[in-house]
């Protein structure tokens, strides 16, 4: 008995350094001035989720995304359309990991590839294919699956609210998928996703829709496109493109400088 014991105090020793290490590294990769101007760097855990098959139109959609094509095209273009904004982002570290161990992973698999934007639980299907215990609490979690359903690209949770003073410090998950069929408007079988494209806009990419999603992770919201009266943007619209507009960037920054606070706030609790 006594020595059970002393095993299981052992392992949560361990569990307890390696969390503290988990909290002093992602700290450590934060950015935060104390004035009005800077770069303000967040980290961010990049998923690979690997061992997922989608099949739609005889197209059968794999993980061919790798944490290099991450860390050299991805990153860097990620960085520089939020480079106006003052925000970088960093990875703490990219994941090849499996899916969550679901007794029905197959079925749902199928049900994702036959969704769309209006399909009932999709959200809550494609969050179901993650292994919890890979998620870090605090900072940016950003997924990549082969598909997100027709004429999708990507995804991303807000957190508490939608507002600022609802939540001051945003979302901290989104996903985005390799393979898509936006361009055709889910005419024509998915197609891989580039990894990214020379501006100007076309059809977008991997590398935009990362940062268009990140960017409602910090409660940027799509324009309204009855009212809209600037267009290139990054969020979305009439004419998409990769602009943020002043306003955004207010609020992109107010919100950044609180998700970085509680990650500060976290390594310190």
């Amino acid at each position: 008995m006594m020595t059970r014991l002393i095993a299981l105090v052992s392992m949560l020793q361990l569990s307890t350094s390696l969390a503290d290490q988990e909290s002093e590294r992602a700290a450590g990769l934060v950015k935060f001035p104390t004035g009005s101007g800077g770069i303000i760097q967040l980290p961010v855990r990049f998923h690979i989720v690997k061992y997922v098959e989608m099949v739609k139109k005889g197209v059968t959609m794999k993980m061919w995304l790798t944490p290099r094509d991450v860390e050299q095209t991805i990153l860097p273009e990620v960085n520089r359309i939020w480079l106006p904004a003052g925000i970088q982002w960093t990875a703490e570290s990219i994941m090849m990991e499996g899916p969550a161990e679901i007794p029905d992973l197959e079925e749902m698999v199928r049900d994702i590839a036959k969704a769309n934007r209006e399909t009932p639980d999709r959200t809550k299907m494609i969050l179901s294919l993650f292994d919890q215990r890979n998620r870090h609490p605090v900072i940016n979690n950003l997924y990549f699956v082969p598909f997100v359903g027709a004429t999708s690209q990507g995804f991303a949770l807000s957190g508490g609210g939608a507002t600022f003073e609802d939540n001051s410090d945003g979302g901290s998950r989104c996903v985005v998928g390799v393979w898509t069929d936006k361009p055709s408007g889910a005419i024509k079988p998915p197609q891989r996703f580039p990894l990214s494209e020379e501006m100007p806009f076309k059809i977008g990419s991997i590398a935009r829709t990362c940062s268009h999603e990140l960017g409602h992770n910090i409660l940027l919201q799509h324009p309204d496109k009855s009212t809209q009266t600037k267009f290139n943007r990054l969020m979305g619209g009439r004419r998409p493109g990769y602009d943020l507009t002043s306003e955004e960037i207010t609020l992109a920054r107010r919100v950044a400088s609180g998700r970085a606070e509680t990650i500060l706030k976290w390594e310190k609790r």
